[in-house]
């Protein structure tokens, strides 16, 4: 652990009931001319996106809808997205809905400032200066890519999953409304609530962990613990979705500053390749990582199983039982072994994996054959 630690956030992160309400003023603020980066059908059904045009146009901005935006944000679309924000004299630019439609709101508003193609900076080209000003809107709680500075883009030619971050993408305005997860469905509650549980628990592990993201990261856990069964089983639980959506922002305020680990690692190459939604890949790699380190995270790892259960642990491997009792509750299958992914694939989802720069702060080191062994754990279920 460092000495002395950075801790970056957000200029504004606005949090609670009817937060989204704030959208206007505090869009007003930067600029005249909105760019709304959205997905193409989700916040159309849930009227999360009318809301917001509504409240932007009665604060005098005026919106461009930008609603192009994958399950996975391909570098065409946000090359696209640039393109519309500068063609359009945009001022800013929102993202709207989960993690995807907020990845792609912050490489569009870095790339409708900075040179070249988003994937020369996935290749170590740096982003040395900030992009439009960015408001971000969650409508899920677990990605809390409205409050970190990482952008996942997907490299179509190599099927890979990359993130990319910058200390200027952080948004000027980060909004997170328990109101605005109530239509989010139970398979989308849970997977979302395992990315979130999965941050928590990686930062927490992480080697750039800090006394501030550790006290975050643990009290994340303890609120996915307490509340993600509870909001699977009744979507209008108004307590649970507090307690995901608190948990969900704190967890990135955590790994913003601390890294994360393996299973960010693994999960981009196999959401790339197999389609797996993002937080089911996290939750389902989970307990095969944790097991991996805990040789290297003992103390922590008992800590992480408190948390979870609120029951009194001394044991690490306990940990692992919960998040696997947890999968089992929500009805997740253990492992990967659905997949059935192909062996002759397997040496290169490994390869792919260790490329992610979230593999760098893992407690344990990670060679490509212990990352394999990882998958062939997660195969078995």
């Amino acid at each position: 652990m460092p000495e002395v630690s950075e801790f970056r956030l957000p200029e504004v992160a606005l949090f609670g009931w009817g937060a989204v309400e704030r959208v206007g003023e505090r869009g007003a603020a930067l600029g005249k001319r909105a760019l709304l980066v959205t997905g193409r059908s989700a916040m159309k059904r849930s009227g999360a996106a009318d809301r917001v045009r509504a409240l932007l146009a009665q604060a005098g901005v005026d919106v461009l809808t930008f609603d192009q935006v994958e399950s996975d944000p391909s570098s065409a679309t946000i090359q696209k997205g640039a393109e519309t924000a500068r063609r359009e004299q945009r001022d800013f630019v929102i993202g709207l809905g989960g993690g995807s439609p907020m990845d792609a709101a912050r490489a569009i508003a870095a790339m409708a400032v900075l040179d070249g193609h988003i994937l020369d900076y996935t290749r170590g080209k740096t982003a040395d200066r900030p992009g439009l000003p960015l408001m971000s809107i969650a409508t899920t709680s677990g990605t809390a890519s409205e409050i970190t500075n990482v952008s996942v883009v997907l490299d179509e030619s190599r099927k890979l999953k990359i993130g990319i971050r910058s200390p200027h993408w952080f948004a000027r305005v980060a909004i997170t409304d328990p109101e605005l997860t109530l239509t989010m469905p139970p398979r989308l509650t849970a997977a979302t609530g395992l990315d979130a549980l999965t941050h928590a628990i990686e930062s927490y592990l992480s080697t750039g962990a800090t006394p501030p993201t550790e006290a975050l990261a643990l009290k994340a856990v303890s609120l996915v613990g307490a509340n993600l069964r509870a909001a699977v089983a009744e979507s209008s639980d108004r307590d649970a979705r507090e307690g995901m959506s608190l948990g969900s922002m704190l967890a990135g305020m955590a790994f913003a500053n601390s890294g994360l680990g393996l299973v960010h690692g693994l999960v981009h190459p196999i959401g790339a390749r197999f389609g797996l939604p993002h937080g089911m890949a996290c939750g389902r790699l989970l307990p095969a990582v944790l097991g991996f380190n805990l040789p290297a995270a003992e103390q922590k790892l008992a800590a992480v199983a408190r948390a979870l259960t609120g029951e009194e642990s001394d044991q690490p491997d306990d940990a692992v039982a919960a998040v696997e009792e947890l999968l089992q509750d929500l009805g997740v299958p253990a492992g990967i072994a659905d997949l059935e992914i192909p062996a002759d694939q397997m040496p290169s989802l490994a390869r792919d994996g260790l490329v992610a720069g979230a593999v760098r702060t893992n407690p344990r080191p990670v060679t490509e054959e212990d990352a394999r062994a990882v998958l062939e754990q997660a195969r078995k279920g």
